[in-house]
């Protein structure tokens, strides 16, 4: 019989939604309505009903199961290879429901008006205090932006307010727009006190997208979150880039150009190794693709390279 460890089963309860989205599960499966199905095709016959937020699902042609069923079934992956995925992801996914579609356009909409709303940092904005406080930052990227008043939305559709934040451009390879990164901060600089306080606004699909803290020469990094980016750049003295999360990373693109590669990766605590397992499975697909890559994982356990 197929059995995964229970701390994966436990923490997964909730969160099917987001990591079937977040491994590349088209959201509109997702939704507890009836229509085609993913594995077979079926008109109208498969519905995602995620009883006791197990990820159950039914189809009258192929069966029904959980979460875990309809990632092998969809992806053709082993039970294993399904487990180790949903372990390197799980941490960065928030329990509740796949929220309703949105059409590209009201989301190029919101994207553009919030980049509007927003100002080039300061050294005394809060985003400035935030990066001197953090990393001695000075001078910040111009992908890097000061938002005065932006609103939090939680999960469940509260609205918690206005804050302070960091907005950051997310980029494709070719240097067009992906999406928005978001820090909501305290008037002070501090993270503000919000359940989620780094969250990336509805866009265009992320792979191979990441914020440009940096021009990209012949010799190029990439980091998992912006913070520990910025402080690789300073250990490194090389430009790195942010991913911002570390299934962004794995699935990174370097532009044009680049011929040499530093893979900045967190060093993740805990039995997923997720920082570690995605540097080195985006070093192996770059030599594969003829870069020349190094990887750089911080001595301690628990850190990235802005703790460093």
């Amino acid at each position: 019989m197929q059995t995964t460890k229970p701390r994966t089963a436990e923490e997964a309860i909730g969160r099917w939604p987001g990591i079937l989205q977040a491994l590349g599960i088209d959201p509109a499966f997702l939704t507890k309505k009836h229509g085609p199905c993913p594995m077979c095709g079926g008109k109208d016959r498969f519905r995602f009903d995620d009883k006791e937020g197990r990820g159950t699902w039914f189809c009258s042609g192929c069966g029904s199961g959980d979460g875990f069923r309809l990632l092998q079934q969809i992806k053709g992956m082993a039970f294993k290879e399904a487990a180790q995925e949903i372990d390197r992801i799980i941490g960065t996914v928030p329990t509740g429901p796949i929220a309703a579609q949105r059409t590209d356009a009201s989301k190029i909409e919101a994207l553009t008006n919030v980049w509007k709303a927003s100002r080039p940092v300061t050294r005394n904005d809060p985003v400035g205090l935030y990066l001197h406080r953090r990393l001695g930052i000075e001078q910040a990227s111009g992908d890097l932006r000061y938002h005065p008043a932006l609103r939090y939305t939680d999960t469940d559709g509260t609205d918690l307010g206005r804050f302070p934040a960091m907005l950051a451009r997310m980029r494709y390879p070719d240097g067009s727009g992906a999406s928005i990164h978001r820090t909501y901060l305290t008037e002070s600089g501090e993270k503000a006190l919000v359940p989620q306080a780094k969250k990336i606004m509805a866009g265009k699909p992320l792979n191979t997208a990441a914020v440009r803290l940096g021009q990209a020469s012949s010799r190029l990094g990439i980091a998992e979150g912006i913070e520990s980016a910025l402080g690789a750049a300073k250990r490194f003295g090389v430009p790195v880039w942010a991913a911002t999360n570390a299934v962004l990373l794995e699935s990174w693109v370097p532009p044009a150009g680049v011929e040499s590669v530093l893979i900045a990766g967190d060093n993740d605590a805990g039995s997923s190794w997720a920082g570690q397992a995605a540097a080195f499975a985006l070093a192996k697909r770059l030599v594969r693709e003829g870069y020349a890559v190094e990887v750089q994982i911080p001595s301690d356990a628990g850190k990235d390279w802005a703790d460093e």
